[in-house]
């Protein structure tokens, strides 16, 4: 709205410029660079001064009523963004969403291609691909509970992959393997990998 507003002030400085511009060239009398001063003047003037002082009292007296009403606002500086606002949608976990992860399966792409055609069953993996989900992970039981990335876990337990005490990882669908996990490299942010 203030920007309307600043846009319909303007065209009325413009048009009021042009008009002094116009009438003010054909004087002798008149300088050109006051003339031309004079009609910066006036584009200038249209803009309040007092206008950024306003916008952040709008905003301060936005978070007020927000917070009288038990909204309380992390970014105040979007409050005037959320006046085009049409449809807000909120989400608790377990409506729309959910903490559980399933894993729908598995993408493995052709030798020698990057290129991904399809998903697998994870059932259907080859043993390759059953041992690498099952030894590249940072998975580890605390208080007799499986603890750690979500998305690993819910990769095990859909391969059909369990571990147990002594960095052991046993098969318990399929044909019976174990795979002992001999040193876990932990996840180096900054290499974006496992080192």
């Amino acid at each position: 709205e203030s920007l309307l507003f600043i846009l319909f002030l303007l065209i009325f400085a413009v048009a009021a410029s042009g008009y002094v511009l116009v009438t003010g060239w054909d004087d002798p009398n008149k300088s050109k660079y006051k003339l031309l001063v004079e009609c910066s003047l006036i584009i200038t003037s249209v803009v309040p001064p007092e206008l950024p002082m306003e916008l952040s009292l709008a905003v301060n007296t936005s978070l007020v009523a927000l917070a009288k009403l038990g909204v309380f606002c992390t970014e105040p500086f979007r409050i005037p963004f959320c006046g085009k606002t049409q449809v807000c949608c909120f989400d608790k976990t377990g409506t729309l969403t959910d903490d559980k992860l399933i894993l729908k399966g598995i993408s493995v792409p052709d030798e020698g291609s990057a290129e991904v055609e399809s998903l697998i069953e994870p059932q259907s993996a080859s043993d390759w691909t059953h041992f690498s989900i099952a030894a590249c992970n940072s998975l580890m039981f605390v208080d007799n509970e499986l603890v750690g990335d979500p998305m690993e876990v819910a990769a095990l337990k859909e391969m059909g992959w369990a571990p147990s005490k002594g960095d052991i990882m046993n098969r318990i669908s399929g044909p019976k393997q174990k795979i002992r996990i001999l040193h876990r490299f932990h996840f180096e942010s900054a290499l974006k990998r496992m080192c």
